[in-house]
């Protein structure tokens, strides 16, 4: 028999107390809706507790705290299943990892390019650099060959053009601009393209 995910036995917190559990593996993966309802529970529950207290433990307050304690146990119960199913999966696991890494990876490229002082202080682009965040992605003005050699289509000689050509011209502008001062053809910048930054030297 599976494990009973601990936000289930939250939930079951009494006077509505647990109202918020539902937000939790809403949360963890990515359900708006289980996230809402938690939300929607919560809000319910402190409702009650408001209109309680205001008509000195009055019925109608006591009954909205009935149902937020009754109705996110009655979404914990219901979600438990698919809750557990996709966590156990592996595909599924794997499949969040991703979007978190291209989210991330995203994030960093529009950091480079809005406030490039702050992404060469995290270390965007720098997987060369210990303690570096970066993102998946290779900082084609600061990286070592080493770091280039991570990107596609990218081997030895040109990884050493590319550090000869970016201290000559003190940095490249963009995939563009690199691809065209390199003859690359239009299908090798389009694979380098959600893969590199170009950051001040």
């Amino acid at each position: 028999m599976r494990e009973v995910p601990w936000w289930v036995w939250v939930s079951a917190t009494p006077f509505g107390l647990g109202a918020w559990a539902p937000i939790v593996p809403g949360r963890v993966q990515r359900r708006s809706r289980w996230v809402a309802m938690g939300v929607l529970w919560s809000v319910v529950a402190l409702a009650g507790w408001i209109a309680a207290v205001a008509n000195d433990g009055g019925a109608g307050g006591g009954l909205l705290i009935i149902l937020a304690w009754a109705g996110a146990v009655a979404t914990t119960l219901s979600i438990k299943q698919t809750y557990l199913r996709d966590a156990s999966s592996p595909f599924v696991r794997e499949r969040e990892a991703a979007e978190r890494r291209l989210e991330e990876r995203r994030e960093a490229q529009r950091l480079a390019a809005q406030r490039p002082e702050l992404a060469l202080e995290l270390g965007v682009g720098r997987p060369d650099r210990p303690g570096a965040q970066a993102a998946g992605l290779v900082d084609v003005n600061n990286a070592s060959i080493g770091a280039l050699l991570q990107l596609p289509g990218i081997d030895d000689a040109l990884a050493t053009r590319i550090v000869e050509l970016r201290a000559e011209l003190n940095g490249f502008r963009s995939v563009h601009d690199l691809g065209g001062l390199l003859d690359l053809d239009g299908h090798a910048i389009e694979r380098l393209d959600d893969r590199v930054v170009f950051l001040p030297r």
